[in-house]
């Protein structure tokens, strides 16, 4: 009897411990004055650098940033804890992602965002679509879908009435009115190939680092809330301190007037409906 008692004992401490140890992990992230800051390639990037940083370190934080070569890697790094958050998807991108790595990434706060556009260095106009001309787009998943959206709306194809706005691919165009060719890359490959097709769609982040002209622009995306960009961190740290306050300085006015009035930022960024 003595021997369950005892092990009844150890049991119970082990408990102890174990829940110890889970509130001291707890007490840290809310405790926490250093934060790490995933940077792939965007021009969004250029908030963090010059507002966002800048205001958590007066309020007595740590702010160290990481650049990564792409978005992926950069949401590999925050799964595994290396980084604390980054701030260059959207939604539709996350739950592909969340899907396909079974991993929990939340959306913190949406941030202000450039839509994508469609681009042309061959034509001047969407009138001078043609029979069997060539499209650039997007091979990842959400920006390809959001492609096929845009076409649509400019009424060059049609998009099956089943299909999921989420997850749109070649495959769902019902009907093609221009007998269309469709090429799909790298977006960040799409500016070195831009003066080789007709059309090319392509984020607007990606436009602006590549130093495209604005006035190879024809059409730019309506931005729907699912495709505003979101600063993006582990569900268990969405309602920590440090988290809290940097959601609050990308809702601030002082982020407001950056995009307003700085000159690279100047007219390029749209602000969240949410």
């Amino acid at each position: 009897m003595k021997k369950y008692i005892y092990l009844f004992i150890l049991l119970g401490f082990t408990l102890i411990g174990c829940d110890n140890k889970s509130d001291s992990a707890k007490n840290n992230q809310q405790e926490k004055k250093e934060i790490v800051v995933g940077l792939p390639p965007s021009m969004h990037n250029i908030m963090m650098e010059k507002v966002v940083k800048p205001a958590l370190e007066q309020e007595g934080y740590k702010v160290k940033m990481v650049n990564f070569s792409s978005l992926r890697d950069s949401n590999t790094a925050l799964v595994e804890g290396s980084i604390d958050l980054n701030a260059a998807q959207h939604q539709s991108y996350l739950d592909v992602y969340n899907k396909e790595t079974k991993s929990d990434l939340v959306s913190l706060v949406h941030i202000p965002s450039i839509s994508a556009a469609l681009f042309s260095q061959k034509q001047h106009s969407i009138n001078e679509i043609a029979d069997g001309q060539t499209i650039l787009i997007p091979n990842d998943p959400s920006n390809k879908a959001r492609s096929l959206q845009l076409l649509q709306s400019l009424n060059w194809i049609t998009l099956k009435p089943e299909s999921e706005a989420g997850t749109l691919d070649l495959n769902d165009i019902a009907e093609n009115k221009y007998n269309l060719k469709f090429k799909a890359i790298l977006s960040e490959i799409i500016p070195r190939t831009l003066n080789e097709v007709d059309y090319a769609i392509m984020p607007g982040g990606i436009a602006w680092l590549s130093h495209i002209p604005a006035d190879n622009v024809l059409v730019q995306e309506k931005l729907t809330p699912n495709l505003e960009l979101m600063v993006v961190v582990k569900k268990e740290n969405l309602n920590t301190k440090w988290a809290q306050d940097v959601k609050k300085l990308y809702q601030s006015d002082q982020l407001r007037k950056f995009i307003n009035e700085d000159p690279d930022a100047k007219g390029r960024f749209i602000w969240p409906q949410q």
